[in-house]
């Protein structure tokens, strides 16, 4: 086996030394909201922030957002802490130099202050039996929950007893342990019985600052000294490299996954292995540059965080180590990256190629210009020889000589490999200018493939594919076959290959990823969820898992979930991004530098460096996020709820029982779903019960706004998911009212009743006295009025003979418009679509068309180009002769833009459409007051791929699948009207199935008023209708549906034009 390391040739200037690669740590600091930099003490909320005590700042509280703090002013006993534990019910426990403070579980309130005398510089909480213990200058408290107190313990040991404490424990035998500050540690079981191990017998310095159990019945003592083991009664010392005559200054410890670790004063962090107590530690040559280690914990993520003496607070990042020039790499620009059959990992960079052996060294091969090229593109082994792509040509490595593979064309001087693949038995390679094979050791053109930029080679299904400048191309050895947009590919440069475990064909362009399955591509893109459609690298992991690299970080894709989205467009990907968040520093990839070793190890090349990712520190986040209302607004306002409320949650500061006026209604909600993970990728849904019907659409903006909200009972509602799609175990709520204005009170209605009736009894009263005083009056008059009166009907006689004659003139005027908009009927039913063409279907086409009045606003139109049948339904703004006149400008336009332009995807049909309309109205001109327009759905069904395309101006497209309902939403704008004038519609596209039912249909059925009610008959059920007449054909569902609206309708008038139109596969 040839060992690469050795390929060396005497102009090469190499050296070597042993170097390790670098682990991911995260800083915060004062810049980042950071209390102070002094980190004493770490532990966690019941609501999971993370709390950390200061050197003089009080407590900090992280929510993985923002940063607050309790301090003395607040009620804190001392801003100096030592440290912090928090009970099984939430309440935390402070030591300060001025005694004990209890506090809230929200860290927002004082419960009560102990012995502000005493100096404690521990606390700890036994979560089994909930005992909280103190450790003090002069021995050890207790807290007696019976009396509220803490009270000294008596330990039965007079040497315990007046020990300064510096920590305390409990382990499996629940037996205390406690380290001093200089009689060693103390040990007391059940019976009161205590042992005393010190120098005396093995430890190897009595000032003990950390106690921790590995297995059952063994227990790790840290000492400013080193570590000692505990077992079985004997002292024994944990073996670890130290200068001469220093000390290994030991702090703290946690459990950390199946390890335990500790923090220590010498710039360097220790991990110990809980099944063999193997050590083993990072550096500052690893990364970690932080001198003095405080406190150590590990969160409920399973999170690891440090505290530290000027530092601040640090976060452990091991899901990517890194190797960079600190690692002694030439570059941290990674143009390439290959593991070889000895485990030797290549690294090739914009200066040279590096060599990392198994056991960490690190060789270099650089001034390499006496060879000719300076940058390494590419590695490939070719019969057990390695071979190296460079700015200047392949180089072969052969017999500890890097040699030059001559071009068998005189002409070629330079050229850039960047792939290869063996074809065959041949070894194709991909440059600059086009294709090449390895004959007679020397680089011979492949004529007959076209001068192309070759990125990357891959063999699938006996072909050779190419991802070239241009696009994707397939190779035989002979022809070649250009894949372009009119296969279902479009993009301008294809740059990766990679093939998946169903023999798919994976293509990364710089326009997204397509899949082939060597007859159709489909593409997954941004609107998919991938963060960037700019995409340089590809890999497919042994978990089933599509890598993604682009400009913008890495995204891994179940490929299952790509499937099951390809096929039900309802499902959604499983996709998790890496980037600076969570550790992928090096965030923009480059071209091809990616490789997959045999044990399934992933290493990215970067523009920042070399990335590995540990697949075992990728651990499912099963921690739900917990919910927290942090904050009302009022009236965009922080208020003081004491002044609108009688009860206020002090845990929470926010008020109970809201009540608010009328005119106090305008809130805004801001929470924080805490996850320490990965804060950044939680994401929200909340509704206002009583306002929103249902969940509002997911997003990452901690805060919602409801504005003028109407008076009546509501429940606000929020929970939350981790980045990977846990949801949170329970809704966040929050209850409250508007009270109505006092004009829209019952007692307000009571009284004006009152009134009324009041003031109807005084009138009649008034007027029955009125009228009897006029009545005499009346009766003198009748007479002379009776004479008037017949001289008056004398005079009415003679209007009503005009009248007469002017009522036949309105009759012949109403006939001529009667007989004017009827005639407007038949032109408009002459270019709505003829019967004939539904026959042509078989009846699995069926239209439900009501017109209000005599004309309609709505149209429906279909048309067959081709193989594909285009259908569309569309709701004119308003009804009758005005409707009409716009129902002829869209059918006049789908028959231009359609049947002349054959224009058949529905989103760029709508947008022409929209140009055709707005231009028509004149609705582009700056001083345009028309505002008229049209909602449409329009679906085109290709016969020869079996795929349904749809595009939707406020008009969606319902189907119906294996009983089970889809709605696929409209894009938000109409035509014509306040729509812009280059407005892209949105397109959605997916295969249909035989016996699949689709709908389109106008708002006049569902906006129909009518039943027991009065009320309309609303898309949802409308939904439920399409789910009980599906099965049948389409003619028997339209005299159903007409049944059901006309039954709902009853005696109450039609108040828009009806449209459904159902489409049966």
């Amino acid at each position: 086996m040839l060992k690469y390391a050795a390929y060396i040739f005497l102009s090469i200037f190499a050296y070597t030394g042993v170097y390790s690669q670098t682990y991911n740590f995260k800083n915060f600091n004062v810049a980042e909201g950071l209390e102070q930099s002094d980190v004493t003490t770490l532990s966690q909320a019941k609501n999971g922030s993370l709390l950390y005590g200061t050197n003089g700042g009080g407590i900090g509280i992280y929510d993985g957002y923002d940063f607050s703090s309790f301090k003395k002013k607040s009620g804190l006993s001392q801003n100096e802490v030592f440290s912090l534990d928090v009970e099984n019910n939430g309440d935390i426990w402070v030591a300060t130099k001025e005694g004990i403070t209890l506090l809230n579980k929200e860290v927002n309130r004082v419960k009560k202050i102990y012995h502000q005398t005493t100096s404690f510089y521990w606390v700890y909480v036994n979560k089994n039996t909930n005992e909280t213990w103190f450790g003090s200058a002069q021995g050890i408290y207790k807290y007696n929950a019976d009396r509220d107190s803490v009270e000294f313990y008596n330990s039965g040991n007079e040497l315990l007893n007046k020990s300064f404490i510096n920590c305390i424990y409990t382990d499996a035998e629940n037996r205390l342990w406690i380290g001093t500050k200089s009689t060693g540690v103390f040990v007391v079981d059940s019976d009161k019985k205590v042992i005393n191990y010190s120098t005396a017998n093995g430890i190897s310095n009595n000032y003990v600052k950390t106690i921790i159990e590995a297995k059952k019945g063994e227990i790790l003592v840290g000492t400013i000294d080193g570590i000692n083991l505990i077992k079985n009664n004997e002292v024994s010392k944990i073996e670890l490299p130290k200068e001469e005559g220093s000390h290994l200054t030991f702090t703290s410890s946690v459990k950390y996954k199946n390890q335990l670790v500790f923090g220590a004063l010498n710039n360097q962090l220790y991990f110990i292995d809980i099944k063999t107590l193997k050590p083993t530690w990072i550096s500052p040559s690893n990364g970690f540059k932080y001198q003095k280690v405080w406190a150590i914990f590990t969160d409920k993520e399973e999170n690891l965080w440090l505290g530290t003496r000027g530092q601040g607070l640090v976060k452990f990042e091991p899901i990517f180590t890194y190797f960079s020039t600190q690692n002694k790499l030439i570059s941290n620009y990674i143009n390439s990256v290959y593991e070889s059959v000895n485990k030797q990992l290549f690294v090739g960079t914009n200066g040279g190629y590096n060599v990392i052996n198994k056991n960490g060294s690190v060789e270099s091969f650089q001034n390499l210009k006496e060879l000719g090229f300076t940058n390494v593109y590419h590695f490939n082994e070719y019969h057990k020889e390695l071979y190296i792509g460079t700015n200047n040509g392949l180089f072969l490595c052969r017999e500890n000589k890097t040699t030059p593979v001559p071009f068998a064309d005189p002409a070629i001087k330079e050229e850039n490999i960047f792939s290869s693949f063996v074809f065959k038995n041949n070894f194709y390679v991909g440059g600059k200018m086009g294709l090449y094979i390895l004959k007679n050791d020397s680089l011979h053109t492949v004529s007959n493939f076209p001068k192309e930029f070759i990125y990357d080679i891959k063999e699938y299904k006996g072909h050779l594919y190419l991802a070239c400048n241009k696009g994707i191309y397939r190779f035989n050895g002979k022809g070649v076959v250009f894949y372009s947009k009119e296969q279902g590919i479009d993009c301008a440069k294809a740059r990766c290959l990679r093939i998946d475990t169903k023999n798919n064909l994976w293509i990364g362009t710089n326009e997204g990823a397509y899949l082939f399955n060597g007859k159709t591509f489909k593409k997954l893109e941004e609107k998919d969820g991938l963060t960037s459609e700019n995409i340089y690298l590809m890999e497919i992991d042994g978990k089933g898992n599509l890598w993604i690299g682009t400009n913008k970080g890495l995204d891994k894709v179940s490929i299952e979930s790509i499937y099951q989205k390809w096929n039900n467009p309802t499902n959604k990907l499983k996709i998790r991004i890496y980037s600076k968040n969570e550790g992928f520093d090096g965030v923009e990839c480059n071209l091809n530098a990616v490789f997959r070793s045999k044990d399934n190890q992933l290493y990215f090349g970067t523009i920042n460096g070399l990335y590995q990712y540990h697949l075992k520190n990728d651990v499912v986040n099963i921690q739900p996020p917990k919910v927290v209302i942090k904050n009302i607004k009022l009236n965009f306002e922080d208020v003081d709820w004491k002044n609108y409320t009688d009860e206020v949650d002090e845990e929470k500061n926010i008020p109970l029982k809201l009540e608010l006026k009328h005119n106090n209604n305008n809130l805004i909600f801001e929470f924080v779903g805490v996850s320490l993970t990965n804060p950044s990728h939680v994401q929200y849904q909340y509704k206002l019960e009583g306002l929103d019907e249902n969940w509002l659409p997911l997003t990452k903006d901690r805060k919602a706004v409801y504005t003028a909200i109407p008076h009546g009972n509501y429940v606000f509602k929020i929970r939350a998911k981790n980045s990977d799609e846990i949801w949170s175990s329970q809704d966040e709520t929050f209850t409250f009212s508007i009270l109505p204005p006092w004009y829209k009170t019952n007692l307000f209605y009571i009284l004006a009743i009152l009134t009324v009736l009041t003031t109807g009894y005084l009138i009649v009263v008034v007027r029955t006295r009125n009228l009897k005083k006029t009545q005499v009056i009346l009766t003198t008059k009748v007479e002379e009025r009776t004479k008037e009166l017949r001289e008056e009907k004398e005079k009415v006689e003679s209007i009503n003979s005009t009248l007469a004659e002017q009522k036949k003139v309105i009759e012949v005027a109403n006939k001529n418009i009667t007989d004017s908009i009827n005639y407007a009927k038949k032109i408009q039913d002459a270019i709505l679509p003829r019967s004939t063409k539904l026959n042509e279907l078989n009846d699995s086409v069926a239209i439900l068309y009501l017109p209000k009045d005599v004309v309609s606003g709505d149209f429906y139109w279909f048309e067959k180009i081709g193989n594909k049948y285009i259908f569309a339904t569309a709701d004119c703004t308003g009804h009758g002769v005005p409707g009409a006149f716009m129902s002829m400008i869209g059918v006049n336009n789908l028959n231009q833009i359609i049947v002349e332009n054959k224009i058949t995807s529905p989103d760029k049909i709508l947008k022409e459409l929209n140009i055709a309309v707005k231009k028509v109205l004149k609705q582009d001109d700056e001083d345009s007051e028309s505002r008229d327009g049209m909602d449409i759905s329009i679906s085109c069904f290709d016969l020869d791929n079996k795929v349904i395309s749809y595009a939707g101006a406020f008009r969606p497209l319902i189907y119906i699948r294996n009983n089970e309902l889809f709605e696929i939403k409209a894009s938000r704008n109409p035509i014509g009207g306040s729509a812009p004038i280059d407005f892209d519609y949105e397109l959605h596209q997916f295969e249909y199935q035989k016996d699949d039912v689709f709908y389109m249909f106008s708002d006049g059925f569902p906006d129909q008023f009518g039943g027991s009610k009065g009320k309309k008959f609303m898309n949802k059920q409308l939904k439920e209708v399409f789910m009980k007449i599906y099965t049948l054909p389409p003619l028997k569902q339209r005299e159903l549906l007409k049944d059901e609206l006309e039954k709902w309708r009853g005696n109450n008038e039609q108040i828009d034009d009806v449209l459904v139109m159902c489409v049966k596969i």
